[in-house]
């Protein structure tokens, strides 16, 4: 289980990098104008495509890694931590921590259950 939550908690991390990096060049305006809205625009359009492209990664990179339930983990963990980024837009330098304990949670919550555990304890 250790080498799962490990693994899940290094693959949000880069997602976490990854997406600060994308807010900063957002923000930075080099790929957006700061006339009308654009960098908005931008942000709005550029946040639910991350979200998608970010679960699909996080999922092959789990599954190469072999971890069990990779899926189950990716596709939660990446939505939630992404909805978690937008409401904390102004600190967007905890986005690696907030998506490595996001992934490192729903690994915890999704492992597989012990062989031999008593039911009800």
């Amino acid at each position: 289980m250790g080498r799962r939550v490990a693994l899940a908690a290094g693959v949000g991390a880069l997602l976490g990098l990854a997406w600060w990096g994308m807010f900063e060049l957002l923000a930075s305006g080099a790929v957006c104008s700061k006339d009308d809205w654009g960098c908005l625009q931008a942000f709005v359009i550029a946040a639910p495509v991350f979200a998608v492209l970010g679960a699909v990664v996080g999922g092959f990179a789990l599954r190469a890694l072999s971890v069990s339930r990779a899926w189950l983990v990716a596709v939660p963990a990446t939505l939630m931590a992404v909805v978690a980024m937008v409401l904390l837009l102004g600190m967007t330098f905890l986005a690696f921590a907030v998506f490595a304990a996001l992934y490192a949670l729903i690994a915890v919550l999704t492992g597989a259950r012990r062989e031999g555990a008593v039911e009800g304890s």
